[in-house]
């Protein structure tokens, strides 16, 4: 279904409602604006953290212990 058929049948339902009940609506879609634009802002801030070399230091890390030396003190 093509976007300018789906924004006709949601206005055609619209003019059936009352004032409050738009009003509803149009609160409604303000959420889902936002919980999309928030999605988007993560996915591209986990993007832009996983690209950069600011974690780097994870990985350099030595390791400080072994298996084996977990073995010696059971």
């Amino acid at each position: 279904m093509s976007r300018n058929l789906l924004l006709n049948q949601a206005h055609e339902k619209l003019e059936k409602l009352s004032e409050s009940k738009i009003l509803e609506v149009i609160d409604f879609a303000e959420f889902l604006i936002s919980k999309t634009e928030a999605s988007t802002q993560n996915n591209m801030l986990l993007k832009m953290a996983a690209s950069s070399q600011s974690f780097n230091f994870v990985n350099e890390d030595e390791v400080e212990y072994t298996l084996s030396d977990i073995n010696k003190n059971l």
